[in-house]
């Protein structure tokens, strides 16, 4: 009795390492599921990082577009603006300088986290229960088998197991 009692807490702690194992190896919360939030995480913060560099650099020239007045100036020559009495000579054949082209980043998809669904961590760890619990009954099947008859002698409060020798019965009488 004791015996059965303790292979099935054994096979119900066998079921229940095996679905703890797997929720926190690749479960929806486990690591397999965090790297690759992490991965997700480090992507994004890149790109976060590239686009405030741009911000930057458009912040400074737009500054620089309100107050600095030799800036002012070259931009509005590069339009073809001149002061009063000046002359401008455009040379053909030599291409215009061209303005930064600023990358306003990339479109990042976020990508959907592959991970077990609880449900199968819950049937693995049933599984695993239901396979030990029937291995630890083919195993005491055979123990018994295996075992020697006993028989009890009650003697008042006290019982005493001793080994009994069975012996086929046979249509001989033995020899004195």
């Amino acid at each position: 009795m004791i015996m059965t009692r303790i292979k099935f807490m054994i096979s119900v702690c066998i079921g229940t390492f095996i679905y703890i194992l797997l929720s926190i190896t690749a479960g929806r919360n486990g690591f397999y599921a965090y790297n690759q939030l992490y991965e997700q995480k480090l992507r994004l913060t890149s790109n976060v990082a590239s686009l405030q560099k741009v911000n930057d650099i458009l912040s400074a020239e737009y500054e620089a577009l309100k107050t600095d007045r030799a800036i002012i100036e070259s931009y509005a020559r590069n339009l073809g603006f001149a002061y009063e009495n000046e002359k401008i000579i455009k040379i053909t054949g030599i291409g215009m300088p061209e303005h930064n082209v600023y990358d306003t980043g990339t479109v990042l998809n976020v990508e959907e986290i592959l991970y077990l669904p609880e449900y199968i961590c819950k049937i693995a760890g049933i599984i695993g229960f239901c396979i030990s619990m029937v291995i630890m009954m083919i195993v005491s099947l055979n123990s018994e088998k295996k075992k020697t008859p006993h028989a009890v002698l009650v003697n008042g409060n006290d019982e005493i197991t001793l080994p009994v020798e069975i012996v086929e019965v046979t249509d001989e009488i033995p020899q004195v």
